[in-house]
């Protein structure tokens, strides 16, 4: 290999049965590297094909459950999240999403941003995040 050569690293998806299933064209996520992106994830029971039942903190904990079925499945934890971005329908449930998100979580929160973004089909809130998970 010479010096102009370029060293792409190999590209995977994640897929787990245990996380929301994607409601478009796209993978749960994408390993590439020592990084894992994580598509945006809604609130959607995969099984009933229904909004997950109740308010801004049902829906919260839905999606968090499936981030971490996701890192599990690619070889991570929550605690490798490195950045993770909120859209909500309504900023003003903000303090109450953020009592439930702050729940999976010790001593150690991801960089984050939150902002009034209406996910799509009606879900309260829309997760998505980077996890830095490298090779050893």
């Amino acid at each position: 290999m010479n010096d102009t050569q370029q060293h792409t690293p190999a590209k995977r998806t994640v897929h787990t049965p245990n996380a929301v299933l994607p409601v478009g064209p796209f993978p749960q996520a994408v390993h590439a590297g020592d990084y894992l992106f994580i598509s945006g994830t809604v609130p959607y029971d995969s099984e009933t094909g229904q909004t997950v039942e109740g308010g801004i903190e049902e829906q919260t904990a839905h999606v968090m459950g499936s981030l971490r079925a996701i890192l599990e499945a690619a070889g991570g934890t929550l605690d490798d999240l490195v950045k993770v971005t909120i859209h909500m329908k309504d900023v003003d449930d903000w303090a109450r999403m953020n009592a439930v998100y702050r729940t999976y979580f010790g001593d150690y929160l991801p960089a984050r941003m939150t902002m009034q973004s209406p996910p799509p089909l009606g879900f309260l809130v829309d997760i998505d995040a980077i996890a830095y998970l490298p090779a050893g």
